[in-house]
């Protein structure tokens, strides 16, 4: 009895470790190195057991081989992924040759379906969908209805700042993540929506509550990526849920609301919510539709920019030298401590290169994935054959790892904004490095509204406080393993000291 039940566990785990290792050597059998990969574990062992956030095992594979490869082959758990790490080919991906690496990654995690609040999001959509829906939603991002967001913006400014003071009193170091929560929140609620959601009052709508629900304790997302990597085939109806059923209600009650109020108003504006009920005229649009385009603003702004902003305030308080160089080009564009219109703001150079440095070190997403949707190709500098990539293939980009390559970025953990003046963004975009909001026709969709909102808070607190940070705060740049969306370990705890009127 007891021979037999050991048998039959030993058959068992030889079957699960058979599964386990069954894709090693995919990329070997086509020519291209394979570091050692683990089963269960793969090639980023840290998304499985994190010890470290597992952009750095991806950032490591980038550093030891970029000199003597241009790709590797990698597996994500047991998913099979091509690792580029070629600035060239990356750009080419990217851009030149897009139309062969049309669809993301995440697409394959994701049953619309289910998740009906993304059903228009043209970050997990593919092919003829994505080119449909995102020519909808970009119709959006004109600079004229952005522009009308700034009075809104200023009001939110102008309560950041009203609270930042507050808090100060109390003598306790503020949380910078949960700041520029704050500010996001209100921000794209009135923006977009008409609504306030009073994330600076005693009794604000929930937008944080639920955001962190889903962006930090989610187990439908840990489980759809688990999924992808283990059955990188999963068919659609097989996909979990990925966003919890108190996050649709909540998000999704709001829109409606916002837009039967809007309907009974019979208002006449130029601002998003009511271009959003033109194009579902337009477009014969149904109100799941609708509504997943005004949440396309939410899901893609409200972590991202926020973060942002968090990090921003976190590198300028280590380096004061540069916050009293932004300082000055700030009291320079508006010596009455008025905020900067927002041609203004986008005209500040330093204030832009200060984002970028700052995206460049804390990159949103410290990697992006890809998927080969017609045959290419790829033309590695230190291979002697090219690469036949097909479709259905798949590709990661090290963004954290390209973002932090001594050889384009001296010093890279130092903050040095000056990089980006002069023409670097556009430099080191075309070189390839530099994928803070992605690149070529699929990057950030709403990058314009994003950088609107993050140089207007960022501007507003450097005007009127001196940032400094808390010695709560953890020293170096580590990343939380914990958290899908790249964020300072330990928090970013600051202090903020009014300047003289």
């Amino acid at each position: 009895m007891i021979g037999s039940l050991l048998l039959a566990v030993g058959a068992l785990a030889t079957l699960v470790y058979g599964f386990l290792v069954w894709n090693f050597g995919h990329w070997r059998a086509r020519g291209i190195k394979e570091p050692r990969a683990l089963p269960l574990l793969g090639s980023f062992p840290n998304m499985v057991w994190p010890r470290q956030h597992f952009t750095m095992d991806m950032r490591d594979l980038y550093m030891k081989y970029r000199e003597t490869d241009s790709y590797v082959g990698t597996f994500l758990l047991r998913s099979p992924k091509l690792l580029l790490l070629e600035p060239r080919l990356v750009y080419e991906v990217f851009v030149s040759a897009f139309r062969h690496f049309e669809d993301n990654d995440a697409a394959r995690m994701v049953d619309t379906g289910k998740d009906v609040l993304v059903c228009c999001n043209p970050f997990v959509l593919e092919g003829n969908e994505w080119r449909q829906q995102r020519g909808i939603f970009s119709s959006l991002l004109t600079n004229g209805r952005i522009r009308t967001t700034h009075t809104i913006m200023q009001r939110v400014c102008r309560d950041l700042c009203d609270f930042i003071a507050k808090e100060s009193l109390k003598g306790e170091p503020q949380d910078g993540m949960d700041l520029g929560l704050r500010f996001t929140g209100d921000s794209l609620f009135d923006c977009v929506l008409g609504i306030q959601a009073r994330c600076f009052s005693d009794s604000p709508l929930p937008v944080i509550r639920h955001n962190r629900e889903m962006s930090n304790e989610n187990p439908g997302l840990a489980i759809a990526g688990a999924l992808n990597g283990l059955f990188p085939r999963l068919p659609r109806w097989l996909r979990p849920k990925i966003f919890p059923r108190s996050y649709d209600r909540f998000f999704g009650d709001l829109i409606r609301q916002a837009f039967c109020l809007r309907r009974g108003q019979h208002q006449e504006r130029n601002d998003f919510i009511n271009h959003l009920l033109a194009l579902k005229r337009e477009h014969g649009l149904t109100e799941p539709q609708l509504t997943s385009h005004a949440m396309t603003f939410m899901f893609d702004g409200l972590d991202t920019t926020s973060s942002t902003i968090s990090h921003c305030l976190l590198l300028l308080g280590r380096y004061p030298e540069c916050q009293q160089r932004l300082y000055e080009e700030l009291d320079k564009a508006s010596p009455s401590k008025e905020l900067p219109d927002l041609d203004e703001l986008n005209d500040l150079p330093y204030l832009s290169a200060c984002f970028n440095e700052s995206l460049r070190i804390y990159p949103a997403g410290g990697w992006a994935s890809k998927t080969c949707t017609e045959p290419y190709k790829l033309h590695g500098s230190h291979h002697s054959q090219p690469l036949q990539m097909l479709p259905g293939d798949n590709i990661m980009i090290p963004i954290y790892g390209l973002h932090h390559d001594p050889q384009f970025y001296p010093e890279p953990e130092e903050f040095r904004p000056e990089r980006f003046l002069d023409g670097g963004l556009k430099r080191f975009k075309q070189m390839g490095v530099f994928l803070g909001f992605g690149n070529g026709p699929r990057q950030c969709v709403g990058m314009r509204l994003g950088l609107a909102q993050a140089k207007a808070a960022l501007a507003a607190i450097v005007q009127r406080f001196e940032v400094r940070v808390h010695p709560r705060t953890a020293d170096g740049l580590e990343l939380d393993p914990y958290i899908f969306v790249g964020c300072h370990k330990g928090g970013i705890w600051l202090d903020f000291v009014s300047r003289p009127v």
